[in-house]
């Protein structure tokens, strides 16, 4: 609007844009019926217009209005008007939806928060229970615009229609679930640069590094990794083991004496040394390790390490030390929990890759804080911590300390598994080994560790999918980012 555009034009690009996509999901137009559930707003508007198109397309249409009808005014209230020549217009009551063949929700828009009550929240309790598919109208009814969250009663939409550019309540939270198929409609708005994106293939295939014909194992970066302790060795071994099937050249674990040889029997490609006498690592250990780290381009430590005033002391000797681009994982974090002022003055780049009770412990606030919204929570550490922030889980999000983030698409609950969190600092590791910048090196694993663990289902052939799995196929994952999207 503010660009000139009238704004009952806009409206009625977006409302032309979700009947064609009602029109889809009816599976047709004539003999077809359509209930589109209008809100006051512009949603509303929306939903005015959609209605009418639909009628106009040969679709049997009613319209229910939430709310007094009378009160809408603007372009809304215009298309409102028109729509009521050729759509029976009805107030919302109990039983008031009847059997369709497709749903538009046009209730609420992006800037709806809370909680939807009385007639609305019965509105959108019908909408779910009528069996019919939804088209929502830029965002599932119930769902902030902002956050993605939904404190109440939502609507589980199978496509949304989104008006210019996706909103973060349809890529992150519980809005990513319930929007369904994504459809970004083109309304003539002009979309500025923004401090949000969502990752795509080709920008994964931009920066992933690729293998030169005169290539050596020093020249793909080498990475350093610090972790492990007495009965925790595993965690260490899917970290390098991820490192290398990433890119990386070298890997060195700096470890204790039995970490070393679980390593050593299982991993015979990955370099080990003994840095402690002692079960687990303290201070000591990056003494013993300093000459590995001065060979190396990237160090990993947290994996397997453990909590205590030792694996403490060795943190802070590390932040204050070691000037490599660094990524710090698991018990790394952990120990520094209410010690989190080395991070912010450290001049190479660090990447930190909490899930949310990991960043809760390090923000100091609850697991539902973070998630109620986990864009504002990973900007807010990123900021605080003058460090690259993977809030990991559904939907990950990166963060730098600018405010730009990053939204993730792939992997799913094949991925909610032990260990597969230490897959991706080694894969973080390996790029911020080979030159990748920390923003990118964090977003561009993350993709491909989520392309990895979807590889690795398909070869198990269901269920079960290890941590181990989803390292092997990372060269898979690779592979199949590099290449050329179908636009079929």
């Amino acid at each position: 609007m503010s660009s000139g555009v009238a704004s009952a034009t806009l409206m009625d690009r977006a409302g032309r844009a979700v009947a064609r996509a009602a029109i889809r999901e009816a599976g047709g137009r004539y003999g077809r019926r359509a209930e589109v559930v209008c809100g006051r707003g512009n949603n509303g508007g929306d939903g005015f217009v959609a209605a009418r198109e639909l009628a106009r397309a040969g679709l049997s249409v009613r319209c229910l209005v939430v709310g007094d009808a009378a009160g809408i005014s603007g372009a809304a209230g215009e298309h409102l008007r028109r729509a009521a020549q050729v759509v029976e217009i009805l107030a919302w009551d109990d039983g008031a939806l009847g059997p369709c063949d497709v749903i538009v929700d046009a209730l609420f828009g992006t800037g709806f928060r809370g909680r939807a009550e009385g007639d609305a929240g019965g509105a959108i309790t019908a909408m779910n229970d009528s069996g019919a598919p939804v088209v929502a109208v830029d965002i599932p009814s119930g769902v902030s615009g902002a956050t993605g969250a939904a404190e109440g009663p939502s609507v589980t939409a199978q496509a949304t229609v989104v008006m210019a550019a996706e909103k973060l309540g349809t890529a992150i939270g519980a809005g990513s679930s319930l929007a369904g198929r994504v459809e970004i409609a083109d309304i003539g708005i002009a979309v500025p640069e923004s401090h949000a994106g969502m990752i795509e293939q080709d920008d994964v295939a931009g920066v992933l590094p690729r293998r030169q014909a005169d290539s050596h194992k020093r020249s793909r970066g080498a990475v350093a990794l610090l972790g492990g302790s007495a009965g925790m060795s595993g965690a260490v071994k899917l970290a390098a083991r991820s490192a290398v099937r990433m890119g990386a050249g070298y890997c060195t674990v700096g470890a204790t004496s039995s970490v070393e040889a679980a390593l050593s029997a299982a991993l015979p490609e990955v370099l080990s040394t003994v840095v402690t006498e002692h079960d687990v690592l303290g201070t000591e250990a990056l003494d013993r390790f300093a000459g590995v780290i001065e060979r190396t381009t990237a160090l990993a430590i947290g994996p397997g390490l453990g909590t205590g005033p030792d694996q403490h002391s060795l943190m802070i000797s590390v932040l204050d030390r070691v000037e490599l681009p660094m990524v710090i994982d698991a018990d790394g974090l952990n120990v520094l929990a209410g010690h989190t002022d080395e991070l912010a003055g450290r001049p190479a780049p660090t990447v930190l890759t909490p899930h949310p009770a990991e960043l809760a412990r390090l923000l100091s606030l609850s697991v539902p804080e973070i998630q109620a919204d986990r864009a504002a929570a990973a900007r807010a550490a990123a900021e605080r911590f003058g460090c690259v922030v993977v809030l990991k889980g559904h939907r990950s999000v990166i963060a730098e300390e600018s405010g730009r983030i990053a939204v993730n698409p792939t992997g799913g609950p094949e991925l909610a598994s032990a260990g597969t969190g230490d897959v991706l600092t080694g894969a973080v590791a390996a790029l911020l080994a080979a030159g990748l910048g920390a923003f990118e090196a964090a977003w561009c694993a993350v993709y491909v560790h989520g392309v990895a663990g979807a590889e690795a289902e398909r070869r198990v052939g269901g269920p079960g999918v290890l941590a181990w799995d989803v390292a092997e196929a990372l060269p898979e994952a690779i592979t199949q980012s590099l290449q050329p999207r179908d636009e079929s």
